[in-house]
């Protein structure tokens, strides 16, 4: 490599140059990119490009072109990390009538530890069930959908492959319908906050946020589904691990 270096996360970064694209664009002729991760970025660069052609940039432009890093989906490097749920500023949250009304779609079981909860969060992934941990009020539950069938006539509006997610159940049925967090109250965080630590969602929980909602991670191969049916997953619902480091190569545009 031509640059190689450990950075303060501990993940080691290296760097190699090549000079013939012709076999990288061939390799990639026959096969499908998903934006895993940035598709903003990606949108805003293709607006940028096509107000570049409209002042009269050609196809050789450095306005036509985008820097991308592109990872195998099967890699074992490939590690998606979830993201969790903290609930605050709810005026009129009361914890047990929210787990009477998750009761009417989830088994809800109670934990004594956050240990226990993750443990057992881990047996509901590797099974395929859709569970979410929640903590409050110094207690942790274990969610598990009772029916995934039954999702069909719950979000009949909600595309079949997100339907899968439990992050997308999480927010129809439980953030939307019980508690009132619309969408576009998600979308602006008002009454969410979003963390990868589960310590930091339960010490939020201890100094004054209503609740939180531990999630497992998603799964590639439902990543892949999403964008194959021309779908976007929700948001923050992927946190890809390890991040290529900010300025490793710049994109100078003129």
């Amino acid at each position: 490599p031509i640059h190689c270096f450990t950075d303060k996360e501990g993940v080691t970064h290296k760097l190699w140059k090549t000079q013939d694209t012709s076999e990288i664009t061939k390799l990639f002729g026959d096969k499908a990119l998903y934006i895993a991760d940035g598709h903003h970025r990606y949108e805003t660069g293709l607006r940028y490009r096509d107000t570049m052609r409209e002042k009269g940039a050609d196809e050789n432009s450095a306005s036509e072109y985008i820097m991308m890093m592109l990872v195998p989906a099967e890699s074992d490097g490939l590690v998606v990390f979830p993201t969790h749920r903290i609930v605050h500023s709810l005026s009129s949250f009361d914890m047990k009538e929210l787990l009477s009304k998750c009761s009417e779609y989830f088994y809800v079981g109670e934990v004594t530890s956050a240990e226990i909860l993750d443990r057992n969060l881990k047996k509901e992934y590797e099974n395929g069930n859709i569970s979410f941990g929640f903590y409050c009020e110094e207690r942790y539950f274990l969610l598990t959908l009772k029916d995934p069938a039954s999702l069909i006539e719950l979000l009949p509006n909600l595309h079949p492959t997100l339907r899968s997610l439990d992050v997308s159940v999480l927010h129809s049925l439980i953030l939307e319908e019980i508690l009132g967090i619309d969408k576009e109250n998600l979308a602006k965080q008002i009454n969410l906050r979003y963390t990868r630590d589960i310590s930091e969602a339960i010490d939020a929980t201890n100094s004054g946020a209503n609740c939180a909602f531990i999630l497992n991670p998603t799964r590639v191969s439902q990543i892949i589904e999403v964008g194959s049916a021309g779908q976007k997953m929700p948001q923050k619902s992927t946190y890809f691990y390890p991040k290529l480091i900010t300025g490793l190569v710049m994109n100078k545009i003129k």
